[in-house]
């Protein structure tokens, strides 16, 4: 669904005294509930979990404001709803049939708006809300292009060709989109388009955003993070090799990093010296203080028994991962 046709759905369920709203998307399901609040006093009162969050939403939805004028409750984030929920039949009854029965009554100066990010609809209370024209579905389908635009007009930003292409290669679902713009709007001179390169730093590739938490995680010694790093990486198919090649070049960039900055060279030059993106650079100088060079010349001899360790055989993955951990502790 794309932004004209959300918001004419929108427009239309303004005064409903129920919306159940589905989808994965929170940031579209934030969008309409912060529409409807926008006639009540109090803004919305959330109900966020709990075995009985339907029914004490709907409690509270019938329950008159202490303070008059229109009430709105929110059954946040809600799993009851999916089909698939991990509770006993009895108590999912006694969830559907709480729903159902204030569909039937809905409070005279309450609306109530329920998101359920999964919905079965063969469940009663997605079918009343079906019948009854109450359904609003927060999923973006492959209108992504269009809501890319919508996210940028939204803040007063423009897109270059190379950034929409960026942001859209990217594979991002809406949410994670709406904080990538967020993250380029902010590293963007005011008034100015966002780049290609922005808007590749800010929103790459899902394999290269597992690739950065890696490296991030060696640049700052935590072997926990780099364990789990490599793990996602190697049981997502990408190469052993390759991830070692990538961990090779970013410990080269700490080496030539950490010797400008001991020769006096500020850290604001890191950029155009390195050749790196300005947020690399700065990633690099942070880490810099953490690495001597005794602790960089163990970690490239740890690199080296790596590679050889992956082409003699035996699991890779291991390899590497075991490989990366003493290169994440060298010197230590």
């Amino acid at each position: 669904m794309g932004p004209s046709e959300f918001q004419r759905r929108l427009d239309g369920l303004l005064d409903a005294p129920v919306v159940l709203c589905t989808g994965p998307s929170a940031w579209l399901a934030e969008l309409a509930l912060g529409r409807m609040a926008a006639g009540c006093a109090e803004g919305a009162e959330r109900v966020e979990s709990g075995d009985e969050q339907l029914r004490e939403a709907c409690e509270l939805a019938a329950t008159p404001s202490f303070f008059g004028g229109r009430r709105l409750v929110a059954a946040w984030r809600t799993g009851a709803l999916s089909g698939q929920e991990g509770r006993g039949a009895q108590q999912r009854e006694r969830e559907m049939q709480a729903l159902l029965a204030y569909m039937e009554r809905p409070g005279a100066e309450a609306k109530l708006f329920v998101w359920a990010p999964a919905a079965d609809r063969r469940l009663g209370p997605v079918r009343r809300a079906m019948e009854r024209g109450w359904l609003l579905e927060a999923d973006v389908g492959r209108d992504t292009p269009a809501w890319l635009q919508e996210l940028a007009k939204l803040r007063d930003v423009t897109l270059t060709p190379a950034a929409t292409q960026a942001f859209l290669q990217s594979g991002l679902d809406l949410d994670s989109l709406a904080t990538a713009l967020a993250a380029a709007a902010l590293a963007t001179d005011e008034g100015q388009p966002v780049s290609g390169a922005t808007a590749a730093w800010a929103a790459p590739p899902q394999v290269e955003m597992r690739v950065f938490a890696l490296t991030d995680a060696i640049l700052q010694r935590r072997p926990a993070g780099v364990a789990e790093a490599a793990r996602q990486l190697t049981a997502a198919g990408e190469a052993p090799l390759g991830l070692l090649a990538l961990v090779t070049r970013q410990l080269r960039q700490l080496a030539s990093a950490r010797a400008e900055l001991a020769a006096g060279r500020p850290a604001g030059e890191l950029p155009k010296v390195l050749g790196a993106h300005p947020f690399v650079a700065q990633k690099l100088a942070e880490a810099a203080p953490r690495w001597n060079a005794l602790a960089i010349a163990q970690a490239f001899r740890e690199l080296l028994r790596c590679d050889v360790a992956l082409k003699s055989g035996g699991s890779q993955a291991i390899a590497l991962e075991l490989g990366l951990l003493r290169v994440a502790m060298a010197g230590r």
